[in-house]
């Protein structure tokens, strides 16, 4: 039963590359024929990657910050390495597996370095989660709300996606224990202590206030990258917008879904396709350039420099002068 099980997710994961890979070839061929409009790229002005860079590195320090602080509850005190290099190491991982599959990295090192309970760290990963989720529910509940004037089908859509959002993290928290008795499901997760301490409820409602507040004014460079002012309540409506899809991360990393969710929001706008469409690869090209150097060099430090072992000079007769004649001397 198990091997047909891990058979169907082999196939499945296959699946999904697959048409992650289908993706980027059509998307290589768009934008071979519309060549023109992506020759923007080549003017576009230093300054503002270097401060979307900065940019994606404080969303990390804001998500490490809001995993870090709930372990302090059972005396872990990671170092930044740990907490701040797992938040990029998951993040490279969730580009390559589906369903962001790059998260069980970071939950199994707390596990296995740490000594934490997996319940614990399940508990209080998607406790922090779901007031994540909470505030991004308010937020866009209230927002499209307020600017429903013209009576939009695609606000008033938005609008009961994130009425949807608030209910259901409430019906996480509160009636998961009556669904899993009803199910009669082992209940491998205790949310509700970490949830109801006022400290981690605080701390991660002020990180993920951060991290909302950053989306928009990502969105808003990447398209003043290309030279293509948008006003500030555009880039607000378009960054939830694209935290909606971001619900449906099926595909690694979503590639390719974002970028066509940009560009057809965008249309809405009065910006052209090929425009948004480019603005969207300039912000993944350089969350790429951020994320790939740094997760690989902290996978290194705490990782692969982990499993290496650690080779002494003097173990194997070498010596910093003259190794080889020394090692020589002591065959014969």
């Amino acid at each position: 039963m198990k091997d047909k099980i891990n058979n169907q997710k082999k196939i499945l994961h296959y699946i999904l590359l697959s048409l992650s890979l289908g993706l980027l070839v059509a998307l290589g061929f768009y934008i071979y024929k519309n060549q023109a409009t992506f020759q923007k790229i080549k003017d576009i002005n230093l300054g503002i990657i270097f401060l979307l860079i900065g940019l994606h590195a404080f969303n990390y320090l804001l998500l490490g910050l809001s995993h870090r602080y709930p372990l302090l509850k059972h005396d872990i005190k990671l170092k930044f390495i740990e907490w701040y290099g797992l938040c990029t190491i998951s993040d490279v991982f969730n580009l390559l597996l589906p369903a962001s599959g790059g998260t069980a990295i970071r939950i199994m090192y707390i596990n296995k370095k740490k000594k934490l309970a997996m319940g614990n760290i399940l508990s209080m990963s998607l406790a922090t989660v779901m007031v994540g989720i909470m505030l991004l529910g308010v937020a866009g509940s209230i927002y499209f709300h307020l600017h429903d004037n013209h009576q939009s089908k695609l606000f008033f859509a938005l609008k009961m996606f994130f009425l949807a959002t608030i209910v259901g993290s409430l019906l996480t928290v509160f009636a998961s224990d009556y669904i899993l008795k009803i199910l009669k499901k082992e209940k491998k997760y205790d949310l509700k202590q970490y949830i109801f301490d006022k400290d981690i409820f605080i701390n991660s409602l002020l990180c993920y206030v951060g991290m909302l507040a950053i989306h928009p004014l990502k969105v808003y460079l990447s398209f003043k990258a290309i030279d293509v002012d948008i006003s500030v309540m555009s880039s607000i409506e378009i960054s939830l917008m694209l935290l909606c899809s971001s619900f449906f991360q099926i595909l690694p990393g979503n590639m390719g879904i974002r970028e066509l969710t940009t560009a057809y929001v965008a249309q809405q706008y009065g910006i052209q396709f090929e425009t948004a469409l480019l603005a969207s690869l300039v912000d993944r090209a350089i969350l790429l350039l951020f994320l790939f150097p740094f997760g690989a060099y902290f996978y290194w430090r705490l990782f692969l420099n982990a499993i290496l072992p650690d080779i002494s000079l003097a173990k194997i007769g070498a010596s910093s002068r003259i190794p080889l004649i020394k090692r020589l001397v002591n065959e014969r």
